[in-house]
């Protein structure tokens, strides 16, 4: 075999960064209104419960054009004290989401919250720079330090002025602090803040949605998601410019934009008729040269722009319409075809709900068979043989090749580009690529130093890749950007993107669709490894438990998932539980 390395990434870069809030030493005085403030925090939580990002497809198909509930944003109360005070700015930065303007500032959203503001903090306050959701499963904590006050919260999750959505972990807390001051009539004011804006979960609910930003892998054939959150007021303008902008730093290197650099929205602002038509109007130069870009720009606006009420999508510059239909590209991750699994000495796959030997594979028997994956078309099917060797899968044909020994490999994962991704224990800041004749590519991955990588998986657009790891500080799971040369032959990855705060564990990670990961692990207070629905952006989700689970399978959406059990069993998603549907098996897998 040959071995080629490659340049390693540029370092790990923060997509954003939180802002320290400032704390004070001052010692705590009591709070006759403590209890107050809490209850109204209650009261703006309401009754509904935390969105997660919408089921699991491909994509955002349709979204509510109006949210459940409209926080309600009062004026500052007479002689209001200091909790008062606070208590009714929360309100009121709520309700700033829920006007309905176009203007690419918005300072006027907010503005009866900055009527609880005082001096310069007025006029610099910023309340769309991040958005702190908090749960409302335990009650906030209050403390009243002279003339500030101080709310400690169990964050849900953060938001960023761009739109990206990470999930606290389990214990995650914030203490968000206001410096208060009393004017020249005695009345009290904010007056020192973070900027930014505190939700509780139903308020985020009913403000918030979320949308999926496509961009283009390298070779113009798949469209590339990336999901974000945007208030629900002006959805298609948030869309519109955040794809002008450009993808998070984690996926950009591995993709790009048909839309030229330096187009901007003129007017500011996407409209939508009553038919449905939405119009896209750039400024003179907005436009790309030549026609094949500008099919291209067109399917990545149309494709990110499937939310209500739009049908059709118009693009203009200048007033020059774009005048092409949208480029047929392909999207999703459902590579077609259905499960297998090791059963025996044989390689099975699922068929009417039976398991049946796949055609042309030949005997498995002495080879300690292990984790097999295939790509799209089957053509390249790979296994391991042991802990340490990564061969092909004997055919009827021809016998079981050796692609690669190193000590202790991770399950590998099949590109569409024909490469086959691992990891191997004795080799941690790097993953291993091999082609099916033998060439192995060394791929440095810096944000994998000191980590020991447990399972990989690359998506079907071969622009992304999820990763498992262990180290000092546990497990994290990551999604991350391939970035490949014209050939299709793996670079290096980008910078990683941390999803799945909640877990506290997971040995295993299968995309289930384009923009959620399947990972078998731990969360919360559970003992046994869960199957769970990870969206890249979004809110972690736990299937039913399964006593014994040992190894998962998923590609097709939520309704193909498999588990497969320690004592040889194959569970398939039926309903609300889990329905056997075969013995005697191990390792299953869709395409991969």
């Amino acid at each position: 075999m040959s071995r080629l390395s490659v340049p390693g990434p540029p370092a790990s870069r923060t997509a954003w960064s939180r802002p320290a809030w400032s704390r004070s030493s001052r010692p705590a005085r009591p709070v006759a209104a403590v209890l107050g403030l809490l209850g109204a925090l209650a009261l703006l939580a309401g009754c509904v419960g935390m969105p997660t990002s919408g089921p699991v497809g491909v994509g955002v198909e349709r979204v509510s054009d109006q949210g459940g509930v409209e926080p309600l944003g009062d004026p500052p109360p007479q002689d209001g004290s200091p909790e008062d005070i606070v208590r009714g700015f929360l309100g009121a930065s709520a309700a700033g989401f829920s006007r309905d303007t176009t203007s690419a500032d918005s300072a006027d959203d907010f503005r009866n919250a900055r009527e609880y503001l005082s001096g310069e903090s007025r006029r610099t306050w910023s309340p769309r720079e991040r958005v702190v959701v908090y749960s409302t499963a335990s009650s906030p904590d209050l403390v009243v330090r002279d003339s500030r006050v101080e709310v400690t919260l169990r964050v849900a999750a953060r938001i960023d002025a761009e739109g990206r959505y990470q999930q606290g972990g389990v214990d995650t807390q914030e203490t968000v602090a206001f410096d208060m001051v009393q004017d020249s009539e005695g009345q009290w004011r904010i007056s020192g803040l973070e900027d930014g804006v505190v939700l509780s979960e139903p308020n985020f609910e009913a403000i918030y949605r979320s949308a999926t930003l496509y961009f283009l892998s390298q070779d113009d054939r798949f469209l590339v998601p990336e999901t974000r959150w945007f208030p629900l007021r002006n959805l298609a303008t948030s869309i519109v410019r955040a794809v002008i902008a450009g993808p998070s730093d984690w996926l950009r290197d591995g993709v790009r934009s048909a839309v030229p650099e330096g187009a901007v929205l003129q007017p500011d602002a996407v409209s939508v008729d009553d038919e449905g038509v939405a119009a896209v109007s750039l400024s003179t130069g907005g436009l790309p040269a030549e026609p094949a870009d500008r099919a291209l720009m067109q399917a990545q606006l149309e494709a990110s722009l499937r939310i209500a009420r739009v049908r059709t999508v118009e693009v203009s510059a200048g007033g020059v319409p774009l005048g092409v239909d949208a480029a047929e590209l392909e999207r999703g991750q459902d590579w077609g075809g259905g499960v297998e699994v090791i059963q025996d000495d044989r390689l099975a796959q699922m068929s009417q709900g039976e398991l049946v030997p796949v055609d042309g594979i030949g005997s498995l028997a002495g080879l300690d068979a292990r984790d097999p994956a295939r790509d799209g078309s089957a053509a390249l099917r790979v296994m391991l043989s042991g802990p340490d060797r990564l061969v092909t899968v004997p055919t009827t044909a021809a016998a079981s090749r050796e692609l690669l020994a190193e000590p202790a490999l991770v399950a590998p994962s099949v590109d569409r580009h024909g490469w086959v991704w691992t990891a191997s224990a004795q080799r941690p800041g790097e993953l291993l690529a091999v082609d099916g004749g033998g060439t192995v590519v060394e791929v440095p991955v810096e944000w994998l130093n000191d980590r020991t990588v447990r399972s990989l998986r690359v998506a079907r657009d071969g622009s992304r890749a999820a990763v498992v790891s262990v180290g000092s500080d546990g497990v994290r799971v990551d999604v991350t950007s391939v970035v490949r040369d014209d050939s299709g032959t793996p670079q290096m990855l980008g910078a990683a993107w941390r999803t799945g705060a909640t877990l506290v564990d997971a040995s295993r990670v299968v995309w289930v669709d384009e923009s959620t990961l399947g990972v078998l692990g731990r969360s919360g207070t559970a003992t046994t490894a869960i199957y769970h629905l990870v969206p890249l952006s979004g809110e972690v989700q736990a299937r039913p438990p399964l006593a014994d689970s040992v190894d998962i399978a998923g590609g097709k959406g939520d309704s193909a998932l498999y588990i497969a059990s320690s004592e040889g069993e194959l569970f398939a998603r039926g309903g609300a539980s889990w329905k056997s549907v075969g013995t005697g098996v191990r390792d299953p897998s869709f395409a991969g």
